[in-house]
């Protein structure tokens, strides 16, 4: 560890270093655009992150000689379930220069806090949470970037590998781009629907309060038996809604509906980095009026469902495979329609052996588009 110093952040000017410090870090790396600080201050400022309302973290910056070459984040969420990943603690927030001695300092520092808080596993990286933006990118460094999906150069993934550190399970995400062939079955899906008497509706914004409350509790009731499930709190969505409000539409969000109650639900972000991947981390004066305009005239041509789930009271029947084609035939009609004119959609994260949904996305011409992994390893004093 050849003049490595590992400190943990702890005022308000390490802080703002640590989050602005993959911008840095990553300048150059062909594909790779930093998404805004601002951003990135919701994510992981204490006093704004959602996330520090249910849990507890602690940041690290790795210098060189007194340079920053990276940085890395271990914490506990309390709202995890008892026994979720061995009761493992998490790091994330790994972004670091191409040496394997700077990594391995990062991951022993927030290894070592772990243990002191009890804890003999550590899962990652999740920034900060597992409804966060888990997972190091391993596959589709070159595609272009998604909203609340990390970016990471390929080399970290090796040097993640040799601190000890193996993938457990691979998150993939799956695009469907808009062909002529993503409507010639809709008319015939519409038809079974009504037949089992399921109706649709986008949100409604007046009650826009009451709809986001329905997607937590129906994707919370859904996904409850899932391996690494972590409960949806209400400040995680609260947060969302807020912030990109101004860039959302009520048809970006779907509620189906059997005898008037909520049975299923997905909800979709436009693609931000479309607005925002050529002004920096940091716009200039000008750099905040191009974001001004672009936010009232600016029609987005991408987009990536972040929620998507059917009550458990139709596991594994026939009628919850209904239910979920019409959630995917309905996202992508209008998505993808002509009106919006968007070139893909982009769908995840879904764990490697969900055969369900994976076959349901092919089904409906989803291909997948990127993959990132969660690491594990036991920890020993």
């Amino acid at each position: 560890m050849n003049n490595i110093v590992v400190e943990p952040v702890e005022s308000r000017r390490a802080l703002n270093e640590f989050i602005r410090l993959p911008a840095r870090l990553y300048d150059g790396q062909p594909h790779y655009s930093a998404p805004l600080s601002l951003d990135r201050r919701g994510l992981l400022d204490p006093r704004k992150a959602p996330f520090f309302r249910h849990g507890e973290a602690q940041y690290w910056i790795a210098r060189r000689d007194g340079q920053a070459v990276g940085r890395v984040s271990a914490q506990i969420d309390h709202a995890q379930p008892p026994g979720t990943f061995d009761d493992a603690g998490l790091f994330g927030c790994l972004d670091a220069i191409d040496d394997a001695e700077v990594v391995r300092a990062l991951m022993e520092a927030a290894q070592g806090w772990l243990l002191d808080k009890g804890r003999t596993r550590a899962l990652g990286p999740c920034s900060l949470s597992m409804n966060g933006e888990p997972g190091l990118l391993v596959e589709g460094h070159a595609e272009a970037q998604l909203i609340m999906v990390p970016w990471h150069p390929p080399y970290l993934a090796a040097h993640l590998e040799a601190c000890g550190y193996a993938g457990c399970r691979d998150l993939h995400y799956w695009r469907q781009a808009a062909t002529a062939e993503t409507r010639s079955a809709h008319e015939s899906r519409k038809k079974a629907s009504r037949r089992m008497d399921l109706t649709t509706r986008p949100l409604d914004w007046k009650n826009l309060d009451r709809d986001v409350e329905i997607f937590r509790e129906v994707y919370n009731d859904a996904w409850q038996d899932n391996w690494g499930f972590v409960p949806l709190m209400s400040e995680d969505l609260h947060a969302i809604k807020t912030e990109l409000k101004p860039f959302m539409r009520p048809e970006y969000g779907l509620i189906v509906e059997m005898d008037k109650r909520p049975v299923g639900v997905a909800l979709a972000l436009p693609n931000l980095f479309e607005i925002t991947r050529d002004v920096g981390a940091d716009p200039s004066p000008l750099g905040w009026i191009k974001l001004a305009y672009r936010r009232f005239f600016h029609r987005f041509r991408t987009a990536r469902i972040i929620l998507l789930g059917v009550s458990s009271e139709f596991r594994r029947s026939l009628g919850g495979a209904l239910i979920a084609a019409t959630i995917v035939d309905e996202v992508t009609e209008i998505l993808l329609g002509i009106e919006h004119e968007t070139d893909w959609i982009e769908g995840g994260w879904v764990l490697d052996n969900n055969t369900a949904l994976i076959g349901l996305l092919k089904q409906f011409g989803f291909e997948r588009s990127r993959t990132l992994r969660l690491y594990d390893r036991a920890l020993t004093p």
